[in-house]
């Protein structure tokens, strides 16, 4: 329905389904929304906040918005002012939220509304909460406050405990392919069609390195992002070039220390390779299939034309692999090396 929570693009089942909750009373007391940044996730907690207290719920217009967006309440809601949806966050310098704050956070839960039928509290980051702090949730969780809802959001599951999870109702925010992409980015941004007209390759980019989420490819706009793309891409593509096993070690090492030392950019453009021999993979089965690193078929046929099948698989293998390690905190020159004595060991 295209006009329920038209604030969040796609989602359209989650939106129907949960609008109808709200419109019936029935929204569940916790929901967990699973996604990357810039998916929706914070949207998508307003909406169903604006919606459940929205004063003109209950109007039967013809077309009606759900959230209406122009009482009282849509309002103050959506400008962060309204005093029955509470907001908690990791405070400014802290990389995870503690066990006090969720206890301040928790004691208001049980005080009465101020201004509206439904309190709603969003905890952001909710994957970063400490251990103790998820276990102070939890007791509130198992025997909820009436007329309160407690929406998680998160870009790790995994990092949440399953007892909070079972008591929760999961949602995963929806990833989009690349016209629909490109569609919503044109329509949100002056800037984005700009770019598209003066240089296309460099917006293709972006949109296949946003990983098909909306709020990542508005940030990716930025003229220094963008810059920082092309060399992510330039560093992919003189990896691939180095891996034909008749390549020199040399060329390989130097390829494989030339990418980024910090963690998280070496993930990304490790999860970039990754996705480049996923498509020369994918072009040895069908031409068929789209690819999502390169941006053309021409680009992707120019590139890995030395490589079989099986060598891609290996090195896919690999870096798969070498992802997985940077989650367990290994020191990343050894990682590196480590990468190149791997693939050359497959010769």
């Amino acid at each position: 329905m295209n006009n329920r929570f038209t604030r969040l693009f796609g989602n359209d089942k989650t939106k129907l389904r949960l609008s109808e909750a709200a419109i019936s009373n029935t929204l569940p007391h916790a929901l967990l929304i699973v996604g990357p940044a810039g998916s929706g996730k914070h949207t998508l907690a307003t909406e169903i906040a604006a919606a459940a207290n929205c004063q003109n719920l209950g109007v039967k217009l013809d077309g009606a918005k759900l959230p209406c967006g122009i009482c009282n309440n849509c309002k103050r809601i959506y400008s962060g002012s309204f005093p029955d949806v509470n907001l908690l966050g990791r405070s400014s310098g802290k990389a995870t939220i503690g066990v006090e704050e969720l206890r301040d956070f928790r004691e208001d839960m049980f005080l009465s509304a101020t201004e509206a039928k439904f309190k709603f509290y969003i905890i952001e980051d909710a994957d970063l909460m400490t251990p103790a702090a998820q276990n102070a949730l939890l007791k509130v969780l198992e025997e909820p406050p009436k007329l309160v809802h407690i929406i998680l959001l998160c870009t790790e599951a995994d990092k949440i405990l399953s007892t909070i999870k079972s008591r929760t109702q999961y949602i995963q925010t929806e990833l989009f392919g690349y016209d629909e992409l490109r569609a919503h980015v044109r329509a949100l941004s002056e800037k984005a069609t700009i770019l598209e007209r003066s240089d296309p390759d460099k917006f293709g980019a972006i949109l296949l390195s946003s990983g098909g989420v909306i709020g990542r490819a508005l940030d990716m706009l930025d003229d220094g992002r963008t810059d920082a793309i092309t060399q992510r891409r330039e560093c992919v593509m003189a990896f691939i070039d180095a891996l034909p096993k008749r390549a020199p070690f040399s060329k390989l090492y130097s390829a494989t220390q030339a990418l980024p030392s910090k963690r998280e950019e070496l993930k990304c453009v490790l999860e970039d390779i990754r996705n480049a021999l996923r498509d020369l993979v994918a072009s040895r089965v069908s031409d068929d299939i789209a690819p999502i690193f390169f941006l053309s078929v021409e680009e992707r046929e120019r590139s890995g034309g030395a490589l079989n099948q099986k060598r891609l698989i290996e090195v896919y293998d690999i870096i798969t692999s070498a992802i997985e390690d940077i989650d367990k905190n290994v020191v990343i020159s050894t990682l590196l090396t480590d990468i190149a004595v791997r693939i050359k060991g497959k010769v």
